[in-house]
């Protein structure tokens, strides 16, 4: 009965380890290949640096309808 039970528990954890691929430790041993691969510019200082800034318009009010940037927006949109 207790050899039963401990072949038992044995089976199951053996069921949970395996069933689990983080876990899989026989699958680790025979396999190398679960490195986590590098890239050339991990360890560089200005990292990202080439992304520009976005852009910052300013809404400049123009007290002419026809060169207002509403009117612009709208040429673009309906009319081209």
């Amino acid at each position: 009965e207790i050899e039963q039970k401990q072949e038992e528990e044995r089976i199951r954890t053996e069921n949970i380890l395996s069933g689990n691929p983080l876990l899989n430790y026989a699958a680790q041993a025979t396999r190398s290949d679960m490195k986590v691969r590098r890239r050339w510019d991990d360890d560089v200082i200005f990292k990202n640096c080439a992304r520009s800034e976005p852009k910052k318009t300013q809404e400049i009010f123009i007290n002419d309808s026809l060169r207002s940037e509403f009117h612009r927006k709208f040429m673009d949109k309906y009319i081209k």
